[in-house]
C-alpha cells in the first residue's frame, strides 16, 4: 500500500475462543487497539465447538470427513443457531462492550460473498468423493459493502452462514471464508486467533512451538501426524493465504493480554507466522 495509507487487516477469531466470556473480552479490548491504529479492520468468526455442542445436545451426532463438517439439513439448523445466534451475537456484545462500533452481519449481506453448494468432493483418507450436504464454496467476492463500511468507520463482524444465488442457506469454512476474502480483497495481514499461540511440535511440550513455518512444510507435519484434526483445514487455508500474496499470516493465542496489536506491531511474543 502507499505510504499513509490504511491497512487492511482480517482476523479470524476461532469458536473455541469465544465459549469464555473472559476470552471475549480480552479479544475485544485488543481488535478495539487494532481499529484505533489506522487500520481498516475486518473480523470472522468461526463458531464449530458451539455448533457440536449444541447438536449434541439435541439428539445429533457431528460427521466430519477430513476435518470438515458434513451439513445435513438437521446440521445447517444447528449451524444457524450457533453461528448466529450464539458465536455471533457473543463476540458482537463483547466488542460493543469494548468501545467498537461492530456491525454484524452474515459473509453474504450486500452480496459480499456470492455462495454455491458444494459439489461432492474428494478428502485425504477418504476412498469416495463426500457430499458434504448444505456445505458453501465462494463463486465471487464484492468488496462494495466492507468499502463503506470502512468508510463510515464500522467493523464488520462476519459469519460464515452464507446464502446463494436461490437463497438458500449454506454452512461456510471460516477458514475457507477467510481464504477467499484475501484471494479477492488487497489485505495486508490476516491473524487467526486459536486456544493455542500457534503451531507446536508436540501440543504437550511447550518447548516446542513452532515461531515460523514456511508453506512447504505444512504437508509434511500433516503427513506425520503432527497436525490433525480441524487443524489440517486451517493450514491448508492459510497456506494458500500466503500463495495468494499476503506475507503477513499468523496464529495467535490469547495466553496474553493484547496478541493481535502485538503480532502487527511486530513486538515480541508467542505465535506461529506462516511465510513462503
Amino acid at each position: 500500500m502507499s505510504e499513509g495509507a490504511r491497512r487492511n487487516v482480517l482476523v479470524k477469531i476461532g469458536g473455541a475462543t469465544l465459549r469464555d466470556p473472559a476470552h471475549r473480552a480480552l479479544i475485544a479490548a485488543d481488535l478495539a487497539r487494532v481499529a484505533a491504529s489506522d487500520v481498516n479492520l475486518l473480523v470472522v468468526h468461526g463458531g464449530g465447538p458451539q455448533a457440536t455442542a449444541l447438536a449434541r445436545d439435541l439428539g445429533i451426532e457431528p460427521d466430519f470427513r477430513g476435518g470438515r463438517r458434513v451439513t445435513d439439513a438437521a446440521m445447517l439448523d444447528v449451524v444457524k443457531r450457533a453461528l448466529v445466534g450464539e458465536a455471533g451475537t457473543d463476540l458482537l456484545a463483547a466488542c460493543l462492550g469494548a468501545g467498537l462500533r461492530a456491525v454484524g452481519l452474515s459473509a453474504s449481506s450486500g452480496r459480499l460473498v456470492t455462495a454455491q453448494r458444494r459439489p461432492p468432493t474428494r478428502v485425504a483418507g477418504v476412498p469416495e468423493p463426500v457430499d458434504f450436504g448444505f456445505v458453501a464454496d465462494v463463486a465471487a467476492v464484492d468488496g462494495a459493502l466492507l468499502a463503506t463500511l470502512w468508510d463510515g468507520g464500522f467493523v464488520p463482524v462476519l459469519s460464515s452462514v452464507v446464502v446463494d444465488a436461490q437463497g438458500q442457506p449454506l454452512n461456510l469454512n471460516a477458514d475457507t471464508l477467510v481464504r477467499s476474502l484475501c484471494g479477492a480483497l488487497p489485505f495486508d495481514a490476516v491473524c487467526f486467533v486459536a486456544d493455542v499461540p500457534g503451531v507446536f511440535g508436540d501440543l504437550a511440550d511447550a518447548a516446542s512451538h513452532v515461531p515460523e513455518l514456511r508453506v512447504d512444510e505444512v504437508p509434511e507435519l500433516i503427513e506425520r501426524g503432527v497436525v490433525a484434526g480441524g487443524m489440517i483445514a486451517k493450514l491448508t487455508e492459510m497456506s494458500r493465504i500466503v500463495t495468494q500474496g499476503v506475507d503477513t499470516v499468523w496464529i495467535v493465542g490469547l495466553h496474553e493480554p493484547a496478541p493481535v496489536s502485538s503480532a502487527l506491531a511486530g513486538r515480541p511474543g508467542r505465535r506461529t507466522l506462516l511465510r513462503r
